[in-house]
């Protein structure tokens, strides 16, 4: 906004100068407004054709100090005018480029491809927990308002190879894809998956026809967004409770869900509940054991976790964060 409203003052004082001239030139030489402004311009513009000259001792110093005045006054609305194009341009560019230095020295970041009302979301949410990620978009005036907030963007077609080399794609450890056509999320998951095979891929389906599609090339998750979109629209009919209590939570750091893998070799492995204390030590609660692609939702005392399960528990991100480190390390 500095080099704006520096601009501003610029073409004020250049059109202040313009009107004195004017209404001098009209009381001390006599001039018509016409010609008042003619000679007017012509003086601040050091053109000076001489058809039309002061001829009084009074219009001659007039005309000096207009000229000294308005000479400077238009070099200084020139300048204002260049380094806002040039600071405008360079601070793009750089920006630019420091993003382009940041992309390269991200390790195992997430990648989100899309940058419009859902990538927003994601990318609020990536940043809340602290991720590194970096955003694919391609449509100019989405990609201001990515850079207003901060938000690191590789311009571009996300469904291309240098792009997604671009974002740091063999490097990343996962990606999310809110395209809307199906085709689009098809090719980026073949084109992603060829880079990195190891890639954990979550992507928007339009249908069950599509995600079926989307699963066979090895996607992690396809998200139907219409579909939960409808079934969290239900819950908050019929369970409102429920739904404000995980959206408070969640949205106030009071509590967050957290799914953990069990490694071969952590602390935590081929242990009975009652013996790990986990709510006891960490404040943590276990909702879940995922095994086997199966929800083992009543957990006892008496339930083992074994290595390879997924653990879905609740509690503080400073909690999760120090049972993760010390019990599934």
């Amino acid at each position: 906004m500095e080099p704006i409203r520096h601009t501003i003052i610029a073409f004020c004082l250049l059109f202040l100068v313009g009107v004195v001239g004017t209404v001098g030139f009209i009381y001390i030489e006599g001039l018509t407004l016409f010609d008042a402004i003619y000679l007017t311009i012509a003086t601040v513009t050091t053109v000076g054709y001489g058809d039309i000259v002061p001829e009084t001792p009074k219009g001659k110093i007039f005309t000096a100090a207009l000229i000294l005045f308005g000479v400077a006054i238009t070099l200084y609305v020139l300048v204002e005018i260049i380094a806002s194009i040039l600071e405008g341009r360079l601070s793009l560019a750089f920006g630019i480029a420091r993003v382009k230095r940041g992309v390269s020295k991200l390790q195992k970041h997430k990648i989100i491809c899309g940058g419009g009302r859902t990538g927003n979301v994601i990318a609020e949410e990536f940043r809340n927990d602290g991720l590194d990620f970096v955003i694919i978009e391609h449509d100019p005036d989405v990609i201001k308002e990515l850079r207003k907030n901060d938000i690191p963007v590789v311009e571009g077609d996300a469904t291309e190879d240098d792009i997604l080399m671009e974002a740091g794609v063999e490097r990343a450890s996962g990606l999310v894809s809110t395209l809307p056509s199906d085709c689009s999320n098809l090719l980026l998951g073949v084109t992603v998956k060829y880079i990195n095979k190891n890639l954990a891929l979550v992507v928007r389906a339009s249908s069950e026809e599509a995600a079926k599609r989307l699963y066979s090339i090895g996607v992690k998750k396809v998200v139907i967004v219409e579909e939960i979109g409808g079934r969290r629209l239900a819950k908050s009919l019929i369970k409102p409770a429920v739904v404000d209590f995980l959206e408070f939570a969640t949205a106030t750091g009071e509590a967050s869900l957290e799914s953990i893998k069990v490694e071969r070799g952590a602390k935590i492995a081929n242990s009975k509940i009652k013996d790990l204390r986990i709510k006891e030590k960490f404040g943590v609660t276990i909702l879940a054991i995922i095994r086997d692609k199966k929800v083992v939702s009543h957990i006892g005392p008496e339930d083992e976790i074994l290595a390879g399960d997924t653990v879905v528990v609740i509690g503080n991100r400073e909690s999760l964060d120090k049972l993760e480190k010390l019990e599934f390390s």
